[in-house]
């Protein structure tokens, strides 16, 4: 094997060089890809407007945490695996170019490959559904998602696995290749509509006067205001159930906040109701048989 030095070290310092810039760009295209991904979920945010951009603002700095650590993980862990590759190829190019037959180990390369591929299938799937669920946000540690019939917190978002925490505090480990569809319900908002069931006999127009009221309060309460993405609307008397009307109550809040604000709503209408003189159902109220005390 005859090598000419000058000609070889030439030869190596050009694939090093091309291997550095190749590198760079790469890297650089990366990071543009993570900002152009960060800046979308940040354009979705800024969409909203009056109160709702007021309560998601409150959370801006914990979003802005989250993008940060999802642009850095993102950035670190394609670096890792572009510099892999490129210490693999420059390697055998350094190899070929001192004059080293790389043509078996490429062949011998090739099948191990394709047999390690075939038993690592669904390896690679979960690492690149990973990938791409970080990459496009579709949920983060902390947040209340349905995957399936599994509904949960998450707990720890890792290339392979993710770990959900259902609401009897069990810990599922779900591969991110086995998920096709899920909800996110941190990243949306929640609906709530609260009955209000009401003897018949009452004045239906003083009834609605007073949880309109009710409502014009809560929305003025500055603690309360700030757990609701829109006022609370009256939709009046929906149906009647036996003796009783049913009134009812919208509430636009964001997720997992709804539980609180139908507590207070609730208490609330059954001080004015009672200062009012309204009267709330009682067991005769009901078809059928009364409960037993």
């Amino acid at each position: 094997m005859n090598i000419i030095w000058p000609d070889t070290i030439i030869e190596i310092g050009v694939i090093l060089a091309v291997a550095i810039v190749t590198r760079g760009v790469l890297m650089r295209v990366i990071r543009m890809w993570i900002r152009s991904s960060t800046r979308r979920a940040e354009r979705q945010r800024d969409d909203l407007s009056g109160r709702a951009a007021k309560v998601i603002a409150a959370a801006g700095a914990m979003d802005t945490e989250r993008q940060n650590h999802r642009s850095r993980t993102l950035a670190s862990m394609l670096g890792s695996i572009l510099n892999a590759l490129l210490v693999i190829v420059v390697a055998f190019m350094v190899l070929q170019a001192v004059g080293i037959n790389i043509a078996p180990a490429l062949a011998s390369a090739g099948i191990g490959g394709i047999a390690i591929g075939f038993g690592a299938q669904s390896l690679v799937k979960d690492i690149l559904s990973g990938i791409f669920i970080m990459m496009e946000d579709q949920f983060g540690v902390g947040d209340s998602i349905d995957v399936g019939d599994l509904r949960g917190t998450v707990l720890g978002l890792g290339l392979r696995v993710t770990r959900i925490q259902d609401p009897h505090g069990e810990i599922w480990y779900v591969r991110n290749g086995e998920i096709s569809t899920l909800g996110n319900r941190t990243q949306g908002w929640s609906v709530s509509t609260v009955t209000v069931p009401v003897p018949i006999s009452q004045d239906p127009q003083a009834v609605i006067s007073t949880l309109t009221a009710i409502c014009i309060a809560l929305d003025q309460d500055e603690v309360w205001s700030e757990t609701m993405l829109e006022s609370p609307v009256v939709l009046g008397l929906n149906s009647f159930e036996g003796n009783l009307a049913n009134y009812q109550i919208l509430l636009k809040c964001p997720t997992d906040k709804q539980w609180g604000l139908e507590r207070e709503l609730r208490a609330r209408i059954l001080t004015a109701f009672d200062a009012a003189g309204i009267r709330t159902p009682r067991p005769i109220d009901y078809v059928g048989q009364p409960p037993k005390a």
